[in-house]
């Protein structure tokens, strides 16, 4: 499986908007990998997991086939994973020709967000954009990819999602917009889980260690172990930690050191890995 990283900032970006902070501006002066966008992945030149509002950037820097596209997995409805607002430019009297249908899998707070910008529209048009409605523990199938939803400690208001995703040959865990994970999503990994190849896990704090909402690498370690534990992960699984906040005052390097004697990558904008 290939995995490749779009975008590995938390909401506000890095730098963020509308801040002076000492990281802010080491990371403007510094460009390269301190320079992070809203945080978006994309599996084999396939599947699509996240749809924030840098995803025209993403499509302008990397050049993907987006009108192809027809398969994109929503975590949850925040604007940094979800901004539909871009979504409806898909439909007719935007584009001339006629983009693939893009099947958008989400939950329910997810589909009302689209139902909004489709009612601001006036019209939407199934045939170029399909909703589906997912649940936690409930896994799906597209194409020969298992679709595995989780529950994530991030926002109560509604079913933010982590997901496990196979081909039928590897098998990785999208991990991000969570804190440490909940009690239900350890029961079903326990019962259900398989083996990972690869662990993306979200590291906005940093070096900071925070339970809930999001992680920091603290929490990160201690996710890797329970994961060992349940004998899901061994020594030969790749660990990545992304989704960076400005707020927790890493640059890209200082986070490599801090990582590197766990054995974690560190993502950046554009990282691509196969596994």
């Amino acid at each position: 499986m290939k995995l490749q990283y779009f975008g590995t900032a938390a909401a506000e970006g890095v730098p963020a908007l509308y801040c002076q902070c000492d990281l802010c501006k080491k990371a403007l002066k510094n460009g390269g990998k301190d320079l992070r966008s809203r945080c978006q992945s994309l599996v084999d030149d396939f599947l699509m997991i996240d749809w924030p509002a840098d995803s025209y950037w993403h499509y302008l820097t990397y050049r993907y086939d987006l009108y192809h596209l027809e398969h994109l997995l929503i975590t949850h409805s925040h604007s940094d994973h979800f901004y539909p607002e871009d979504l409806v430019l898909r439909l007719s009297g935007y584009v001339k020709n006629t983009p693939a249908t893009l099947n958008v899998y989400g939950n329910e707070m997810v589909a009302s967000f689209l139902e909004r910008v489709f009612d601001l529209e006036g019209y939407k048009e199934q045939e170029r954009i399909q909703f589906h409605l997912i649940q936690a523990f409930e896994p799906f199938q597209i194409e020969n990819y298992q679709i595995t939803p989780l529950i994530a400690d991030h926002d109560p208001r509604e079913n933010c999602l982590i997901y496990a995703i196979s081909d039928g040959l590897k098998n990785m865990l999208y991990a991000h917009d969570t804190g440490e994970f909940p009690l239900a999503t350890w029961e079903y990994l326990a019962k259900n889980g398989s083996y990972f190849d690869y662990v993306s896990l979200d590291c906005n704090s940093q070096n900071n260690d925070t339970v809930h909402n999001h992680m920091g690498f603290p929490n990160n370690l201690r996710t890797k172990a329970r994961l060992a534990q349940l004998g899901l992960v061994d020594e030969k699984t790749i660990f990545t930690c992304s989704h960076f906040s400005h707020n927790s005052q890493l640059t890209h390097g200082e986070m490599e050191t801090l990582v590197a004697s766990a054995g974690f990558q560190v993502a950046y904008d554009g990282y691509e890995v196969i596994f």
